[in-house]
């Protein structure tokens, strides 16, 4: 009787039920999916068009910068922290966090609720609590977790890398070289987390809401000036904090909306 009681206990403890914490029906005490999550419609879309400068995005692709010739290997940045504001108050999204990679335009952040908004804002960067999280708490869905094989964070440093700009440049003196020398922004910390707010009047439906919104990585450059001395085309943030600070002086105006 000892055995067949303590039989029942365990099978009664190995409940099913909605595992994923992203559905309005998770239970946190199912250890099992049983197939019934319950999630609100996806009917907000953002369109990020990349640019370089009034041309169009494209890897590897030579482009300008303050005079200097430029080729981008690598462009993302986290964005996070997406509220809409309307005549019905303030609407912060559940899934709050998108990694933007320039060489992907279209992204659904998920359900915005029927109405009429005037603004919208946006962090580029990592909100601060989830900046010093691990990434293996984040589920598989996150732009933060560690499943993720583009999420960027440190692991030497706790932190997400909030922005990364890799590629190679003409470090020539009369600027009439090859781009060839690599360089390399890797930039994050609390303090370089960029707000930004945007009027744009949205009509949210239930069958669907776009965005349209432009990039320009190459606005994320300026004011560089990159040579041979490896310090005017490298940080890690920590160790160059200055070049760190002038990327991150670039960010609000590489972001337009339609």
């Amino acid at each position: 009787m000892i055995l067949m009681a303590a039989s029942v206990a365990l099978t009664s403890c190995n409940t099913d039920g909605c595992i994923d914490p992203n559905a309005l029906n998770y239970d946190s005490s199912a250890e099992h999916d049983d197939g019934s999550c319950v999630y609100l419609e996806q009917n907000l879309n953002f369109q990020f068009n990349s640019k370089l400068g009034a041309a169009d995005f494209a890897f590897n692709t030579e482009a300008l910068v303050n005079g200097r010739k430029v080729k981008f290997t690598r462009a993302q940045m986290y964005l996070s922290g997406f509220t809409f504001n309307g005549n019905a108050g303030e609407y912060a999204l559940s899934n709050p966090h998108l990694l933007l990679k320039a060489d992907i335009s279209e992204y659904n952040l998920g359900y915005l609720p029927a109405g009429d908004y005037s603004t919208f804002s946006f962090s580029a960067g990592v909100d601060s609590i989830s900046n010093h999280l691990d990434p293996a708490s984040f589920p598989s869905s996150s732009a933060l977790s560690a499943n993720n094989p583009d999420h960027m964070h440190w692991g030497w440093d706790p932190g997400y890398i909030f922005f990364v700009l890799e590629g190679v440049v003409d470090t020539t003196a009369n600027m009439d070289g090859t781009a060839n020398a690599p360089f390399i922004f890797h930039v994050g910390t609390d303090a370089l987390r960029v707000d930004m707010a945007f009027a744009k009047q949205i009509n949210s439906l239930a069958d669907g809401t776009l965005i349209e919104m432009d990039v320009d990585w190459l606005k994320l450059l300026d004011g560089t000036n990159m040579t041979g001395d490896v310090s005017t085309r490298s940080t890690h943030t920590s160790n160059n904090p200055s070049l760190a600070a002038l990327m991150v002086s670039n960010v609000d105006g590489a972001f337009s909306v339609h």
